[in-house]
Formats: C-alpha cells, structure tokens, sequence
C-alpha cells in the first residue's frame, strides 16, 4: 500500500494538474438560474480534489482541517480571503461606474495621435491604477477597451495589450493590496501595509523602469506610427455612469488604503478595516437601489442596481479554491514536503550568487507557472516556516517578487494570464501562447533580475 507521504504528494499534483487542466480545456460551465445563464470558473473544481482525497483517505482528521481553516495569528485564510473580496468589491464597483474607462479615455486623450503617446499612456495609467486597486481587475476591464479602440484606430494593438498585462503584474507589487499573493504571504509573516511597501518599494520602482525600458524597445517600431483617435475630442468624463457613486466609492476606497496604513499602530487588524469600508459602501449602495425601487423609478442610472451588478462580479470561486488548498497544504506540511523543499532552497541558498533572494525570486517565478502563483505562493508560506532573520526577509519579498513577475512569463502563471488569453481568443486578436512566452522570456528575466537586486541591496544596508 502506497505510504502517507507519497500519497499526499501524489493529491497534491494530481489536484494541481487537473486545476490547469480545466483551466486551459473547459475554463467555464454555463449554468441556468430561471431565465438567466451565468458562466462559473471551473478552476477551483481542480483544488476540491484535494482534500476530497485527503479526507477520504484519513491523510488530515476533521479537527486537522478546521485548524488549518482557522488559521493562525499570523496568518488567517478567512482574513485573507475577506480582505482581498472587500478591496475587489470597491474596485468592481469602480468599474461598473466607468470609472477605469474614464481614465482610459484621459491616456486616450493625453496621446492625441502619436503612437508612442499612447503607448506610454496606457502604461502609466494601468500601473497608477493597478497600484490602488487590482491588477486582475484592471487587466481585465483594460483589455476589451484597448483592443477595439486600437482595431478602430488601425493600430496593431499586440504592444498594447502585452504593456497593459506586464505592467498590471509588475506594479501589483508595491502594495500589500495588490495581489492576492501578497496578502498570502506577507501575512503569514506578520508584516503591515507600511512595513510591506517600505520593503516593496524599491524592488518595485527597479522592475518598472526596467519592463518598461524593454517594453519600448521590442515594440518601438510598432508604436511608432500615428493614428486617428476617436475620443481624442471627447470629454472623458462622459463614460461615468453614475458619478455619485463613483466618487463615493473612490473616497471609501482611498479612505481604506490610508487606515491600513495606520492600522497596526491602532490596534486594527487590516481585514476589519476592509470589511468594514466595503460594508459601508455595500449598505450606501443598498440604500441608494432599495429607494430606487420603492419610488418604482430609476434613481440609480445602473439598470437592475448597482448591488446587483457588482455582486455577480464578484470572483467567488475564489473562497473554495484557497481553502482547499490551504487543506492540501497544510497536509504537505504534515507529512514534510515543504520542510523536504525548504531544505534543498537552503542548500541552493549557500551555493548560489545572492543568497536566499536569487533562490527564492527565481524557484517562485518558476513555479508560478507550473502550480499558478497562489498556489505556489501558498505553498511556500509552508516553505520558509523555519526561516528567521534576514534569510526570511529575503524569501518572503522574493517570493512576492516571483509570484507577480513570474505571471509575465508565461500565461499560466496567473489566473488573470489564462483570462486574459480567454479575452484576446475571443476577440480573434493575433496573440499566440508561443508569442506571449517570447515576449516573457526577453522582458521577464530582467525585470525579474533587476527587482531581485534591489531587494538585495536593500537586506545588506537595512539589514
């Protein structure tokens, strides 16, 4: 009979695989609710494999799993999961409102009719907005815009689109909010929001310059051209669809990110701040639809209301996609994979130029695309668990460095990568997985290469 170990390992790959499976084949189940259709991801699917085997073969006991559930001080799947829901919740709505289409038609407007504007316009303006909300969020509300503003302007709209993704991916990393990943594994470290972005800073500034000095020297000749711009005339603020709204859910938001600055220094836990600013806009906005309906009249200008639109966006899937594998790992962790994994880092760790930084930057980006990022990024909290001191330091921001850049390698190594590619299928834009992967492969290992250093630099001065 095969051994503990070796089964939990065999779950662990054989849930991961069938993820990236369902991922790449059948991304989508379509299910009916009365008169509506509504399109589920399936990845999470993959993940319930997992502890469904784990469980079913006495790997974890129920106690087990509840305590992996619970979580720790230091690091709560439920506070993990409700931080990162309560800061997409503001961003969807900031969405629905036109408020990322507005500062898309600003960029729009900046660039007038030179290419190369434009270029650098919808860069700056995706990391801006990338940084105070949600790189997934922002790639997915930016792609479908510039790809039919591109095709109507008779642009090739390929250097735009790869601008948009690598820069979303590269600037998730300055704030603890950026990412899931950041949120999983800065919080199994104990570090706050101000203490993360003093460390993320720099690593940060690095690989931006650097991906975006790269990026106009693959594209330049592209970008180069002129082109007429439809919207150049237009006031940008005619794609807000309810201005109300967005200026109440952008102060929330801002309002938000300024308490969990301060949030450890008032006793706070950030999740709560979360919650609470996204509850608060939740029952302004319950109000706001419920008033609506009494009166029998639209005071909402979103048809069908704005809680209503805002909660089918939600990426729900998410809650039992991380919990299962936070099972999965946890009984990795049992049964001494990650301790096993750990060990061979350390050992790479003494042998290697740069130390623990190089190792973890590099294994993380890597094994982003063969696990995805949060799962790799799950999986290593498990890793550095015998870590202290500067070498800890190092492999938790490398691993948050590997975790957003390794997703510009190649598009498996986020979630927000295959939707992406699902985007650009279905406008039938001539981006192939090869030409993504090439792209990655001259821009990736240098970004990578500059932040990893930076973050270097900073261990050896700041200690």
């Amino acid at each position: 009979m095969m051994s503990p170990e070796i089964a939990t390992q065999a779950v662990f790959w054989g849930a991961t695989f069938l993820t990236i499976a369902l991922i790449l084949r059948r991304p989508y189940l379509s299910v009916r609710l009365g008169k509506r259709h509504i399109r589920v991801q399936t990845y999470f699917m993959g993940a319930l494999l997992g502890p469904v085997m784990i469980l079913g073969f006495g790997f974890l006991s129920y106690s087990d799993v509840s305590r992996s559930i619970s979580g720790t001080d230091a690091m709560q799947p439920g506070g993990v999961l409700a931080l990162f829901l309560a800061m997409v919740f503001m961003s969807i709505f900031l969405d629905i409102t036109g408020f990322f289409e507005m500062c898309a038609r600003y960029a729009l407007r900046y660039a007038r009719a030179d290419g190369t504007r434009l270029f650098f316009a919808v860069t700056l303006t995706v990391s801006l907005l990338t940084v105070f909300t949600s790189n997934d969020i922002v790639i997915l509300t930016f792609t479908p815009f510039i790809y039919y503003f591109t095709r109507n302007a008779g642009l090739d709209s390929r250097p735009y689109l790869v601008a948009e993704f690598f820069a979303a991916n590269t600037w998730s990393m300055l704030l603890y909010i950026g990412n899931p990943t950041n949120i999983l594994l800065a919080g199994a470290c104990g570090l706050d929001f101000a203490g993360y972005s003093k460390w993320m800073a720099l690593p940060t500034l690095a690989a931006g310059a650097t991906s975006l000095a790269l990026l106009w020297l693959v594209f330049r000749k592209e970008i180069s051209k002129p082109f007429r711009n439809p919207v150049a005339e237009t006031d940008p603020r005619e794609a807000l669809t309810d201005r109300s709204g967005t200026y109440t859910a952008g102060a929330l938001l801002g309002f938000c990110i300024l308490l969990l600055t301060v949030a450890p220094y008032l006793g706070l836990r950030m999740w709560w701040v979360a919650v609470v600013c996204s509850l608060s806009l939740l029952l302004l906005l319950s109000a706001r639809d419920s008033y609506a309906a009494l009166l029998r009249r639209q005071v909402s200008p979103l048809r069908g209301g704005s809680v209503s639109r805002t909660m089918m966006r939600m990426p729900w899937t998410v809650v039992p996609f991380v919990l299962s594998l936070f099972i999965t790992v946890e009984a990795m962790y049992r049964y001494g994979h990650t301790a096993h994994f750990g060990r061979f880092l350390g050992r790479l760790s003494e042998v290697v130029p740069g130390g623990t930084v190089t190792v973890y930057g590099i294994a993380s980006s890597l094994a982003a695309n063969l696990l995805n990022n949060i799962p790799m990024s799950l999986c290593f909290t498990f890793v550095m668990k015998d870590l202290s001191g500067a070498d800890l330091t190092g492999a938790v921001f490398a691993t948050i460095i590997g975790s957003n850049l390794g997703a510009n390698l190649t598009p498996l190594g986020a979630l927000a990568g295959i939707m992406w590619m699902g985007i650009l299928r279905e406008k039938d834009c001539r981006l192939s997985f090869l030409q993504f992967i090439g792209y990655g492969l001259i821009i990736t290992p240098a970004t990578l290469a500059a932040a990893l250093l930076a973050l270097a630099l900073e261990i050896h001065f700041m200690g």
